[in-house]
């Protein structure tokens, strides 16, 4: 069994209001509260809920947030749809859930859509009050100018992965483009969408017995693909030779062999792509991969137990 806290300790943000999941606010902060009760609760992550729902969530959650001097707050990643507004409902939520007495929560992270420089310096205001912001940005010819953007800003990045259908999934040389070129930026990112398994391969697109297959990115493969392109170093990242290795591992659909509890040894159809100390890479790999939005923790965590990841 390898050694994977530093793979997946709070890799897994938790978005069950989303589809495919598309529980109620009740029903996702229960769930978010036995996630955190539970013997797997170190992979878990931020609770992820638009602003809108700020007030409700303060409201329906009353009963589960921890409460006393000292108690550890839930962290709570918004989705902000008009920054002006949603300062003051943040602002409202933080001031009331600092005083343990109403539960301690905090929301410290902002998530939202970008598709131009405008959008981003829009944004700063989040950062400059100590907000982790991330950007969703797009991908092909776009991306570039939009990345320079949001390193200029000193704001993240966010990688959408999946949607509701098989062409929502990225083709692997777009991540790799986006993985190569935040590391060249200094950016660091999160991704969501279709992430639920660990190993890239084919799946239903949604919960339908009917659901078309596609291609779904797995979780690992992104985090240690991200480790080679943390591991190049910004000067070299770019380079032809690195992105397509990135590439490759992205598209690797076998299981990767574990050998004892430290080294992993993941090959594809043309020979080894990465072999060595599981650490290393998992490092590198969530300096740039913060965490993973999904809206099932079970799911990812339970593929981790199949593939021999966790116990």
């Amino acid at each position: 069994m390898p050694r994977s806290r530093p793979l997946l300790a709070g890799l897994f943000d938790y978005a069950g209001l989303f589809p495919p999941a598309s529980l109620t606010l009740g029903e996702t902060l229960t769930r978010y509260a036995c996630h955190r009760a539970s013997h797997d609760e170190w992979m878990l992550g931020r609770l992820v809920v638009p602003a809108a729902d700020l007030d409700a969530v303060g409201t329906l959650s009353a009963q589960h947030l921890p409460t006393g001097n000292g108690a550890p707050p839930w962290r709570v990643s918004v989705l902000s749809a008009d920054t002006g507004a949603d300062v003051s409902r943040v602002d409202a939520f933080n001031q009331r859930h600092a005083d343990p007495a109403h539960g301690a929560a905090v929301v410290d992270a902002i998530e939202t859509r970008v598709s131009s420089a405008d959008d981003i310096r829009a944004l700063r205001a989040w950062a400059t009050r100590g907000f982790d912001v991330y950007c969703e940005v797009p991908l092909g010819s776009e991306l570039d100018p939009v990345l320079d953007a949001v390193a200029q800003a000193g704001l993240h990045a966010k990688l959408r992965t999946g949607g509701a259908t098989p062409a929502s999934t990225p083709g692997c040389d777009d991540v790799a483009a986006f993985l190569c070129g935040c590391v060249a930026r200094g950016v660091v990112a999160k991704a969501t969408a279709g992430l639920h398994h660990a190993v890239t391969g084919q799946h239903p697109a949604g919960p339908a017995p009917d659901a078309a297959h596609t291609t779904m990115l797995g979780y690992l493969n992104l985090v240690l693909a991200a480790g080679i392109a943390e591991g190049a170093g910004r000067s070299a990242v770019q380079s032809a030779e690195v992105s397509a290795t990135v590439a490759r591992l992205l598209s690797v659909t076998n299981i990767p062999s574990w050998i004892g509890h430290a080294q992993v040894d993941w090959r594809g159809p043309h020979g080894p792509i990465i072999e060595g100390p599981l650490e290393q890479f998992a490092v590198s790999g969530r300096a740039l991969i913060r965490s993973i939005g999904t809206c099932s923790f079970e799911e990812p965590v339970e593929d981790a137990r199949r593939i021999g990841l966790i116990a």
